[in-house]
């Protein structure tokens, strides 16, 4: 499960990339998708920009509550959980933002008001560990149908290797958040 130590250090800039390129340029102007609220079930709008930005915020707050977990849990199995999660979702966001920059669509460092809500509440509750899993499960629902549904019929060619490589990455990522 542990990585080797220039994988982790690719990871590490990988995530520092992503990072800075997110705040190289103003985030995209919010894309508006008919019928959705928070994230968009997968058969919704799939033009590049609306995948972008669902794929980027979920992504993001897979990382960050996965990392304040990994930090509060004291749960050993779900830390370990929390850190896989962490670095895969860092790995889709360096992919994201590398085929972004190849658009000129680079993902946005914003979470949606519901996931900001999200890891408030993950900072401030007393059992960090049930709320976890109550928030994490549909978060990664929605992003591996998101990106599965992109990799088939996303409309751009260079989003779409993408969103093949983080589809079953995030669906790895819930399975192990559903283990027991």
């Amino acid at each position: 499960m542990f990585a080797s130590m220039p994988v982790r250090i690719a990871l590490i800039v990988a995530s520092l990339l992503v990072v800075a390129g997110c705040a190289s340029r103003p985030a995209p102007a919010p894309v508006a998708i008919p019928g959705a609220t928070g994230m968009a079930p997968a058969a919704a709008a799939l033009a590049p920009a609306a995948y972008m930005q669902l794929a980027a915020s979920s992504a993001l707050f897979a990382v960050r509550a996965s990392d304040l977990v990994a930090q509060r849990t004291g749960d050993a199995r779900l830390r370990e959980v929390a850190r896989a999660i962490a670095q895969d979702q860092r790995g889709i966001g360096s992919q994201l933002n590398f085929a972004g920059r190849r658009l000129d669509l680079l993902p946005s460092a914003a979470l949606t008001s519901e996931q900001a809500a999200d890891l408030s509440r993950l900072e401030s509750v007393g059992d960090v560990d049930k709320l976890y899993r109550q928030v994490m499960d549909p978060v990664l629902t929605r992003a591996a149908q998101l990106h599965a549904a992109f990799a088939v019929r996303g409309s751009s060619p260079t989003l779409r290797p993408a969103a093949q490589m983080a589809a079953p990455a995030t669906r790895r990522n819930l399975q192990q958040l559903r283990r027991r």
